[in-house]
């Protein structure tokens, strides 16, 4: 053999299925980041072995990540969890499926038998899709109103800012192909943005002039990082200061008489004076306040620079502002994200339906049936939900996260006795983790549906019913917002399961008829693939889009054949766009916690290229990539300016970086380009499990301070003061 390889392969379930050197394309959606890119992967033998993009699919065109790329080092992780585990004496021991379902199943029924269902807590990672729904649902009728959820409809800045400026809870998109200008507000485009592949190709698709002309894109960011790197124009700020610019380049709209008077006047309230006739308190007077000269003293961003981006954007037919989930991990981000979409509405850019922001666009899926509550689920729903969201502490919060472990460490009866994570590790990826996990020791029975051996799996959980991998199951591929218009994608498996796991729909499925009416009842279908079709025959019913049959059964085959279904291009109207504005003026300056003569420098945590929404670490291809120029591989660096630097401190020195919280220890990497007085570290490192390949670097999470950012209930990453210094230097932390 030339090339050292094996030719006698392993054997795999389903290979039967094929010929010698027989291969197969499956079109479905990744699930590296909830892009949900259309991807085609190559099986030979029962083996997936390649995965591109798909061209044919509108999201990505064909591109595809390098998440995308590794995912078959996450089907393939030599430390998968292979089947069913219990914890005995302290340690998981591999059980059956029945004996796994049926411990769970008692906890649950005796839970519900006692009449206390809201003792069970639900918690869910980042991603979309009817998984998430399926889980509200068996909350609403089990009857525990602790369900929280991560999705960004749920938890995120940027969905009370929605909800507060416009009513709607969803994520914007924005028709970027339309656009002449664009100003990214501390964004990660091209970087931590679960769209890098769409970005990439928007950016480039500007740059070329594929319309006609050549846009602009500005990107306003702390840091020389990928979205700098591909803009036109990278102004460097202050970390957490664009809202302070946003409001200023309004000012020099509104001063000069700008902005879209036509959308302001139709579309909006607020703008020149409240409902109470309080003209000092209108948008105007708030902007007047905002001068250049006053974004520059906060922003670092030079005033004349202000101005002329400003009278760019004036000049634009098309111009937008875009803000993405970046900004939300500083203290002032609801005022950040207000600025923007302050901004947005004076360009007229909102609802406009080229390059423009754009509202609404949810495929048009068929309801599951109406779920009716029981006795003991509604006397359940009607308790007090555990962390306080929807509360007069947080009042537009539909979840908070950070707020969890204080609740946990309470002794007044309302603690929960059975906890089900799905994609969670919050042993590792929150705020303290070891505080965390203190917290969760609390919980009697802890249940995770981890494909992996991840922090939370090895030390706390009592039971784990590992899911497939999304190459091996059935699920929709809810996309984040990125065209013009809806796309509903699909996963489905492209090999059979490799190991003893099984799909948490299925297994949720199984748990709702083990439990009995009415349960049972709420979840009519055998399998999760049923309760999936159940809801995309709405697409073939409204009769449009990328694929339209005469039958259900004809829509649904030539659906999994595709991968996806796309909605037709919106039409453009020349008539103004029916929504209605609401402007916000509150804006503050961000804060860092910790003395400053003790901490002088501000942290600012950042997700590198490869983190895959935290699972990316196991997946040894994404750990190649740098997260920033010049930096040394398998690491977790600490970039800042020489000038923060000690005294002699030279690129891959390890450093200890310690707030009054935690510490770390780091190389450095001198970076020019960084403003003193601030430190930039990613996450992803410092993993204690989740396998061979992610024990490398250190966990950031450590350094920050424990507790969810006031009224909005965010989980806050950019807050704390740092201080560093050498590893053989004395350290102390708070808790010392």
């Amino acid at each position: 053999d030339p090339t050292g390889l094996a030719l006698d392969k392993p054997y795999v379930p389903g290979a039967e299925q094929y010929g010698k050197y027989e291969e197969r394309w499956f079109a479905t959606s990744c699930a590296q980041c909830p892009a949900g890119c259309g991807i085609n992967v190559r099986v030979v033998e029962g083996r997936a072995v390649r995965v591109e993009g798909n061209p044919k699919n509108p999201l990505n065109q064909g591109g595809i990540g390098p998440r995308g790329l590794s995912s078959l080092q996450g089907l393939y992780d030599a430390d998968r969890l292979v089947g069913p585990m219990a914890r005995a004496g302290g340690k998981l021991v591999p059980v059956s499926w029945d004996d796994a379902l049926s411990r769970l199943t008692d906890k649950l029924a005796d839970l519900r038998r006692r009449g206390a269902p809201e003792k069970l807590l639900v918690m869910c990672g980042r991603e979309r899709g009817f998984m998430y729904e399926l889980f509200a649902r068996f909350c609403q009728a089990y009857g525990t109103p602790n369900f929280v959820d991560g999705r960004p409809g749920r938890s995120t800045v940027m969905a009370q800012a929605m909800n507060a400026a416009l009513g709607s809870f969803e994520i914007p998109a924005y028709d970027w192909p339309g656009a002449e200008y664009v100003m990214s507000f501390e964004s990660g485009l091209l970087e931590d943005s679960c769209q890098s592949v769409f970005f990439t190709r928007a950016a480039g698709d500007m740059h070329r002039g594929g319309l006609g002309f050549r846009a602009k894109l500005v990107h306003f960011g702390p840091v020389f990082d990928l979205s700098a790197h591909a803009a036109d124009e990278w102004v460097q700020i202050h970390p957490g200061t664009c809202g302070a610019v946003a409001l200023a380049i309004s000012h020099v709209l509104t001063r000069e008489n700008r902005y879209d008077q036509e959308f302001v006047r139709v579309c909006t309230s607020g703008f020149d004076a409240v409902e109470d006739g309080n003209a000092a308190s209108s948008y105007r007077s708030f902007l007047a306040g905002f001068t250049p000269e006053r974004a520059s003293a906060i922003s670092g961003v030079p005033a004349d620079v202000i101005e002329r981006i400003a009278r760019e954007v004036a000049a634009s037919r098309r111009a937008f502002a875009f803000v993405d989930d970046r900004m939300s991990t500083y203290s002032n981000a609801m005022g950040t994200a207000n600025a923007v979409l302050g901004l947005n509405a004076l360009l007229g850019s909102i609802e406009r339906s080229v390059g423009g922001l754009i509202l609404e666009l949810q495929p048009p899926y068929a309801e599951w049936p109406t779920l009716i509550a029981d006795e003991v689920a509604t006397a359940g729903l009607a308790r007090p939900r555990l962390d306080r969201a929807g509360t007069t502490e947080f009042p537009d919060a539909q979840s908070v996260h950070e707020t969890i472990p204080d609740a946990l460490e309470k002794n007044d009866g309302s603690r929960p006795e059975v906890a089900l994570f799905y994609h969670a590790n919050p042993a590792y990826a929150r705020q303290q983790p070891d505080r965390w996990k203190k917290a969760l020791r609390n919980i009697p029975f802890l249940v995770s549906f981890s494909p992996y051996r991840d922090e939370t799996v090895d030390e706390l959980a009592d039971l784990v019913l590992p899911d497939h991998t999304f190459l091996e199951r059935w699920e929709d591929a809810g996309a984040a917002p990125g065209l013009g218009r809806a796309v509903a994608g699909i996963r489905r498996p492209v090999i059979e399961p490799l190991h003893d796991t099984r799909a948490t729909g299925d297994v949720l499925l199984a748990l709702a008829k083990a439990l009995g009416e009415p349960l049972a009842g709420a979840f009519p279908w055998k399998t999760f693939r049923e309760a999936l079709e159940a809801r995309l025959v709405g697409l073939h019913a409204a009769q449009r889009g990328s694929i339209v049959a005469s039958s259900e059964r004809e829509f649904l085959a030539r659906l999994f054949a595709d991968g996806y279904w796309a909605d037709a291009p919106r039409i453009s109207d020349d008539g103004p766009p029916t929504v209605h504005f609401v402007f916000q003026t509150s804006y503050s300056e961000p804060e860092w916690q910790g003395d400053p003569d003790r901490f002088p420098l501000s942290l600012v945590v950042y997700r590198p290229l490869g983190y895959s929404e935290g699972s990316g670490a196991n997946q040894p291809w994404l750990r190649h990539l740098r997260s920033r120029p010049n930096m040394p591989y398998w690491s977790t660096p600490a970039s800042l300016h020489p000038e923060s630097a000690p005294h002699g401190a030279r690129d891959g020195d390890e450093f200890v970086l310690t707030s009054e919280w935690g510490q770390i220890t780091v190389p450095l990497r001198l970076d020019e380009r960084m403003r003193p007085g601030y430190v930039a570290v990613p996450t992803g490192g410092g993993h204690t499990a989740f396998g061979r390949w992610a024990k490398y670097g250190a966990n950031v999470m450590t350094l920050l301070a424990p507790g969810a950012a006031p009224v909005t209930g965010a989980n806050m990453q950019c807050d704390v003061r740092v201080r560093v210094e050498r590893v053989h230097a004395p350290v102390a932390t708070k808790e010392s």
